[in-house]
């Protein structure tokens, strides 16, 4: 009698560029959350934030690495970006550029209103529909709320104030996370 394997679903590859480390300590939470619902997906994280500098250069550096993905035959199902709002605004006419560049090459780029400080603070109870004006006051009201918080924050940081249902919360407010978290499984 032959014994027969268990089937083992593929992992979807999902490609995730992030503004710099923090946001890649938040998609690698969320591939911890996707784990542990055993969603067969398996995030391809990029810092984009190491030799990018504005929200172009780093959708350009976004579109090289799935291009390097894709001639290895590993293209990813679907693709997004985690940046900043307030450097978009610093040069809209490269933000423009960068929206059309991420669409043009179906990357969903997640704006972080304004900031990554910003949209972390999103996940906390009660303050879902808190909407800071700028990143300095993004990071006062998060440090108000989360005292021992430090940038960038780590996976492991993150994991003890960020559970499944303050993601959850967020995506209520923030539609482009909503996306993601479909992609993943996490969100119907």
């Amino acid at each position: 009698m032959t014994r027969r394997l268990p089937h083992i679903p593929l992992r979807r590859p999902i490609f995730v560029g992030c503004e710099g480390a923090s946001e890649a300590s938040y998609a690698a939470l969320l591939q911890d959350l996707a784990n542990e619902a055993a969603l067969p997906v398996h995030l391809r994280i990029v810092d984009l934030g190491l030799g990018a500098g504005d929200p172009l250069a780093r959708i350009e550096m976004a579109v090289r690495h799935i291009n390097q993905q894709r001639q290895k035959r590993l293209a990813p199902v679907a693709s997004f970006t985690f940046l900043d709002a307030d450097q978009a605004e610093g040069d809209p006419l490269r933000a423009e550029r960068a929206r059309r560049l991420a669409v043009d090459n179906d990357i969903r780029i997640i704006w972080q209103q304004p900031c990554f400080e910003a949209l972390l603070l999103r996940h906390l109870p009660g303050r879902a529909a808190h909407r800071p004006p700028d990143t300095a006051g993004a990071l006062r009201a998060l440090e108000r709320e989360w005292a021992d918080y430090r940038k960038p924050t780590s996976r492991v940081d993150l994991a003890r104030r960020v559970n499944l249902d303050a993601v959850l919360r967020a995506a209520g407010v923030e539609p482009e996370l909503a996306i993601l978290l479909r992609a993943l499984g996490l969100l119907t």
